[in-house]
Parts: structure tokens; C-alpha cells; sequence
């Protein structure tokens, strides 16, 4: 039942097109069986939209950190990591320091595994986009690569770990690091 939480369009566009069909082939009680088909599908639609998933809020936490990045915001941050980790709070500090985030920063191929009876996580993604570097005003393009460990406390998910990868390779690189 996951692909239907994850995504109700194939349910949805199948019970919009069996309406279509049966109206377009005027069957008996056409307008009925089209009325309930497509009542149907806004049902299924609306369910959907009520159920979260835990890769759901853990695509949302992301989102969340990655805005809080783009307004230079570190409370906002540190709401997002675990209080258990100050080293991750410094390297976001230092981070703010280095780069201004733009809003166009995107976050791609965000790839969830939960672990632990869903208590623990970890987050593979791809982060591209234009940031400044605050020294010079010089803007860039980056295209990296993330695996973050995420675990569930009090109800929210905190961030607990972070490694960037070779974007190449895959290997663990220096957060900071310039390449491999």
C-alpha cells in the first residue's frame, strides 16, 4: 500500500479514465457510475493528501534546513539538529560564515531507508545551485552530494549526522573540501 501513500496519481488518472470510457461509450447508468468513479478519485485524492509518510517528513526536514540555510537563519537551523551534536551546529555556523545560500539551491534524488523501527533514518541526496562566497562576492554553481543520518526524538525528526560525498565516487569527503 505504500505506492498509494507515497503517489495516488495512478489510482486517481485509472478511476478518471474509467469515467471518461464509460461515459464516452454511454453505458447504462453511464452518468451515475461516472459521478461515483469520479468521486472516487477526489476521495482517494484527499487521503492521500492526509497521510504522511516518514520519507514525507523527512523531505520536508530537508526542505526545512535548506530555507533556513537561504535566510541565514542558525536558530532556525539548530531547531533542526539534534542538541546532542554540537560539532553539526559549528559546521553550519561555519558554513553561514563561508556562503550565502540562494533560494534556488534544489535538492534532488532524495533517497530515505529508515532503520530502527522507524526511530532512525538515513537521507541520500543531491544539493545543486548558486551560492556567494561571502569573503569576495564571488557567486558559484555547486553540485554535491549528502548522506545524512536523521533520528526521531520527541516527535520530530533531528538531524544527527552529516557527510558529504564525492559526487563521482560516492566516497566521504571533507564537508568543507574542495573534492576528494
Amino acid at each position: 500500500m505504500s505506492w498509494f501513500t507515497e503517489n495516488p496519481w495512478p489510482l486517481v488518472l485509472l478511476l478518471i479514465s474509467a469515467a471518461v470510457i464509460g461515459v464516452v461509450l454511454q453505458l447504462r447508468r453511464c452518468w451515475q457510475l461516472a459521478a461515483g468513479l469520479l468521486l472516487s478519485a477526489a476521495a482517494v485524492y484527499v487521503l492521500e493528501a492526509q497521510i504522511v509518510t516518514v520519507p514525507e517528513q523527512l523531505e520536508q526536514r530537508l526542505d526545512g534546513i535548506r530555507l533556513a540555510f537561504v535566510h541565514d537563519d542558525l536558530a532556525e537551523i539548530r531547531s533542526f539538529i539534534s542538541p546532542d551534536n554540537p560539532d553539526l551546529v559549528r559546521q553550519a555556523e561555519d558554513g553561514l560564515k563561508l556562503v550565502q545560500v540562494s533560494a534556488g539551491l534544489h535538492l534532488k534524488e532524495v533517497q530515505v531507508q529508515v532503520e530502527a523501527g522507524d526511530q532512525r533514518a538515513t537521507v541520500k541526496l543531491r544539493a545543486n545551485g548558486n551560492v556567494t562566497q561571502r569573503d569576495s562576492g564571488q557567486p558559484m554553481y555547486i553540485a554535491t552530494r549528502w548522506r545524512t543520518t536523521w533520528e526521531r526524538g520527541e516527535g520530530t525528526w533531528l538531524l544527527r549526522d552529516v557527510q558529504r560525498l564525492d559526487p563521482v565516487s560516492g566516497q566521504s569527503i571533507g564537508v568543507f573540501s574542495a573534492g576528494p
